[in-house]
């Protein structure tokens, strides 16, 4: 019998997750300490090109990781050898310690109006620190015989993977003016200029300014215009569904989700300012730069998004087992009715909820005026996917409702200022008005708290964490999934702290016992007093 100790399949993931915290928190604390936390202006002393070397070299111990990522993504099976024992002894993180210490001791005597003095053994230290900083982590990682074998198996190939990630900033520096938004912003005038022309409108334009319009509304297609945003948000999440579902997709087929995803947003970019132009010039300026200048693009991005994930979904060519399916079982099992599905019962009515959210303020000035009508909508597509969800267990743990006070009492107890213009609900009186406060009402404390729970905790955090609401996964998956969706669901709230810390504390309520309906009663239970504290006190601001 052999006494060699045989390696494990599966990566020690939480050990990694933990370092990869700890060089992200030590290397942002020296980069805000000593861009914004001294009294030190770096180019009025040391230069423009010291300045730059100390800025790039964070740069690239940040590009050299990740690199090192993509490596172990490559060649897994020579970092299952290397990390068979991460994290079994502490003492590599003591000259981890050391080195951040090292690294901060420079902004003792960076001091303004010092010159150079200082030039040299700043980055000394810098220097020392860094390296000890990462030694520390490599030998929480792996014990040197470990390094060493490593190193002999990966040979050449990592040492390229390494270089290119430390020469990535200053590549990337030289390669800026291709991605000058100035070029982009020229594309997307000249496009805008072509469409409202084919729409028979008679404009002027000024290609130098990128002005376009007539006497009585004139557009400024500036950089910021450029449709670089929508693009990046169609990126992010056409990389959330590949990774979500990489199981399923055929790569590196599925890659071409991104072009596809990135022509569309620029097209309809394109769409999006000729139509603004055309309500403004049609006599609706306030309109078109009001509402639908605002969130017209978030309408389209979405659809393009959505979209995306359609044709994705549509198309046999990118999946893995497309063929194999068609071959072995042309009879496929077919999918469950639309009332029926689970998985649609948890996505539709938050789909439903979001396009509401895009499309309400792009056709008026006062979205909120039009909540009723959103409740209704939400209430008609819950109500049909209502049979998927009857297999949720209705049971509360008393805890749940404790932290659904907590957050409701931290939610009202930080100040926000009244609403600066109209009321929400416009210029409705009496018994309408009364009626919108109480469809209001419903949707903030019985639907919104439903719709989003089962979406970012019951779907959205299952998937991520591999494992369905009631069954345990590993810590660092949990963690991962928590920060995540609280991530995402602070994203939609104008005050994302709060929500930040209301969705931790939904998901934690929700791992108590593995059932969503916690989650649903906390969330339920806070949006109940926060209504509430802003009836009384009029002030629908916090909600």
């Amino acid at each position: 019998m052999s006494n060699s100790r045989a390696i494990d399949s599966r990566l020690p993931a939480a050990p990694i997750i933990w370092v990869g915290v700890l060089i992200v928190v030590e290397f942002l604390i020296i980069g805000l300490t000593f861009k914004h936390g001294i009294d030190f202006e770096c180019q009025a002393n040391w230069g423009v090109s010291a300045c730059a070397t100390a800025s790039k070299s964070l740069a690239a111990l940040y590009c050299v990781i990740a690199a090192a990522g993509l490596f172990a993504l490559l060649r897994p099976e020579l970092f299952r050898a290397l990390l068979t024992d991460a994290g079994r002894s502490p003492h590599p993180l003591i000259l981890n310690a050391a080195g951040f210490v090292l690294a901060m001791l420079p902004a003792l005597f960076m001091r303004e109006g010092s010159g150079t003095a200082m030039l040299w053994p700043a980055f000394l230290l810098w220097t020392c620190g860094m390296g000890l900083i990462l030694l520390g982590v490599l030998g929480w990682l792996a014990p040197r015989p470990r390094w060493v074998a490593f190193l002999k198996q990966a040979g050449f190939p990592l040492l390229v993977v390494i270089a290119a990630g430390a020469i990535a900033p200053a590549l990337a520096v030289r390669l800026q003016p291709i991605w000058q938004l100035d070029t982009i912003a020229d594309l997307t005038f000249r496009a805008v200029t072509w469409l409202i022309d084919l729409m028979g409108y008679e404009v002027f334009s000024d290609p130098v300014r990128k002005h376009i319009g007539t006497d009585g509304f004139v557009i400024s297609v500036a950089p910021v215009c450029s449709g670089v945003e929508g693009i990046a948000l169609v990126t992010i999440f056409v990389t959330l569904y590949l990774w979500l579902f990489r199981e399923e997709l055929r790569f590196p087929r599925a890659l071409l989700l991104y072009p596809l995803g990135i022509v569309a947003s620029a097209l309809l970019n394109v769409v999006r300012i000729a139509v603004l132009l055309a309500i403004g010039m049609e006599g609706h300026p306030e309109l078109a730069v009001g509402g639908f200048h605002s969130h017209a693009g978030w309408v389209m991005f979405t659809a393009v998004a959505l979209g995306i994930i359609v044709i994705a979904r549509r198309v046999p060519w990118l999946h893995k087992h497309a063929m194999r399916q068609q071959v072995a079982a042309p009879a496929a099992k077919p999918l469950p009715p639309l009332r029926q599905d689970p998985v649609a019962a948890r996505i539709l009515p938050f789909a439903v909820f979001m396009l509401t959210a895009v499309i309400v303020p792009a056709i008026s000035q006062n979205p909120s005026s039009f909540y009723p009508l959103r409740v209704l909508l939400l209430a008609a597509v819950v109500t049909l996917v209502w049979p998927a969800l009857r297999g949720i267990v209705w049971r509360v743990d008393p805890l749940s409702w404790l932290a659904g006070a907590a957050v409701g009492a931290m939610w009202v107890a930080i100040p926000v200022a009244p609403l600066d213009g109209p009321a929400p609900y416009g210029a409705i009186s009496g018994g309408l008005l009364i009626l919108w406060f109480l469809l209001r009402g419903v949707g903030t404390v019985f639907l919104v708290p439903l719709v989003e729970e089962l979406f970012f905790r019951d779907y959205l955090e299952s998937r991520l964490r591999g494992a369905a609401i009631d069954a345990p996964a590993p810590l660092w998956r949990n963690i991962m999934a928590i920060l995540v969706t609280a991530g995402l669901f602070a994203a939609l709230h104008d005050r994302w702290a709060e929500a930040f810390v209301a969705g931790v504390a939904f998901s934690l309520v929700t791992r108590r016992n593995g059932r969503i309906a916690d989650a649903i009663a906390a969330h339920a239970l806070a949006n109940l007093i926060v209504f509430a504290v802003a009836v009384v006190t009029g002030n629908l601001a916090i909600i």
